[in-house]
């Protein structure tokens, strides 16, 4: 399932009438406008774009800054209102543990307080990795999450894998993808694994 971020363009509105008989013709939408989907896997972002900068103010003080260099990171946006990021942050912190990879969560336009206390409430489990702030919105905007949650695989500068909607953390192939894209991207050859295509 996914959502859409608050002050996202929706639709305009249908004459009265069109939009009544389409109404009664469907079945019923929730307000938050949700999407089915079940989670699924991560994809090739075709040719390896260069990662926007990622420079934000971490919930616990300082701040964090993804480097160039850095190892294979999976940078995550969520929001504590987002059902889906709630049921999907318990399993990506259980793919860090087991994976070794290192994680950046970026919640995307909330109150530093309340996503404070949705960690300590405990819902979703301990924090995989540091929580950035991106209040204004400007890194998912910079990133292209205009739905939520939202993962991206990042390697020396590069965006080799990602997916709009919740993954499959559990699924051993997740593992195998971002490893082989990681051996890949060190080789400096895109095409040497094998994935769907994005973008």
């Amino acid at each position: 399932m996914r959502k859409r971020l608050p002050g996202q363009e929706r639709p305009r509105a249908a004459p009265l009438g069109l939009a009544l008989a389409l109404l009664l013709a469907t079945s019923p939408l929730t307000a938050a406008e949700e999407e089915q989907a079940p989670p699924g896997r991560l994809a090739i972002v075709e040719g390896r774009p260069t990662s926007p900068a990622l420079s934000l103010d971490a919930l616990d003080g300082g701040r964090v800054t993804l480097a160039p260099d850095d190892a294979p990171t999976i940078v995550h946006f969520f929001a504590t209102w987002c059902v889906p990021c709630r049921t999907e942050l318990p399993a990506l912190a259980g793919f860090a543990r087991r994976s070794g990879v290192r994680v950046l969560l970026v919640d995307v336009a909330e109150p530093a307080d309340r996503v404070r206390r949705f960690f300590a409430e405990g819902t979703a489990g301990p924090a995989p990795g540091p929580v950035l702030m991106d209040q204004n919105r400007a890194a998912a905007r910079a990133w292209g999450a205009s739905l939520l949650p939202a993962s991206f695989v990042v390697m020396s500068g590069r965006i080799l894998l990602a997916r709009e909607g919740e993954v499959d953390w559990a699924d051993p192939e997740t593992l195998a993808v971002i490893t082989a894209a990681a051996v890949a991207s060190a080789r400096t050859q895109p095409r040497d694994f094998q994935g769907e295509q994005t973008r």
